[in-house]
């Protein structure tokens, strides 16, 4: 990280996959995990990582979104992996699949003043000690969208956005940032 408070890391290379199922289903649960490598998480407004880094190829963060459905984010070419495995797994199952690859993207916010930066623009609780690593929550940010996770706790939290309010997002950030120096990278 370079010398500025703040660091915003545009991470659109990235596959994203919206799923859809019944969590009560062994079946569902079990298909699942077979392709996924790890089990979907179940408890709400929290992820699992298939391996530590998302930026690795090959590897995958798993969100929940609500009851019966999850985000899948991994590298772009796992994508063309996962999707037909899921669906060969899933088939006559009660279960969706699709992939959102081209509509959003993930920003990756660092730096000791990204807290303070994310509190100018969103209404959640995001102290660590309400929302840790691990935890995620869909809500808006400066009126977009947004999808936030927090990746260690304090200083790093991924976001993602609908590509359609990236370029006001980026905008936003840019500017509320500005006070505290923030890069982009």
């Amino acid at each position: 990280m370079s010398d500025a408070a703040l660091e915003v890391k545009v991470l659109d290379d990235l596959g994203h996959i919206n799923l859809r199922g019944k969590p009560g289903d062994a079946a569902f649960l079990a298909a699942t995990e077979s392709v996924l490598g790890h089990a979907l998480p179940l408890t709400p407004n929290t992820f699992v990582s298939g391996k530590p880094d998302i930026f690795v190829s090959g590897s995958q963060r798993t969100y929940w979104l609500g009851p019966d459905e999850w985000l899948l984010v991994s590298s772009a070419e796992s994508v063309n992996e996962l999707l037909p495995g899921l669906r060969d797994a899933l088939q006559g199952m009660h279960a969706s699949i699709n992939d959102l690859s081209g509509g959003q993207f993930v920003l990756r916010l660092e730096g000791a003043e990204v807290l303070t930066l994310l509190a100018k623009g969103c209404t959640l609780d995001l102290h660590p000690g309400e929302f840790g690593k691990g935890d995620c929550a869909q809500s808006a940010l400066a009126k977009a969208s947004v999808l936030i996770a927090c990746a260690d706790g304090q200083q790093t939290f991924d976001v993602i956005v609908r590509r359609s309010f990236s370029g006001y997002l980026l905008q936003w950030l840019r500017r509320a940032g500005s006070e505290y120096g923030i890069e982009f990278t």
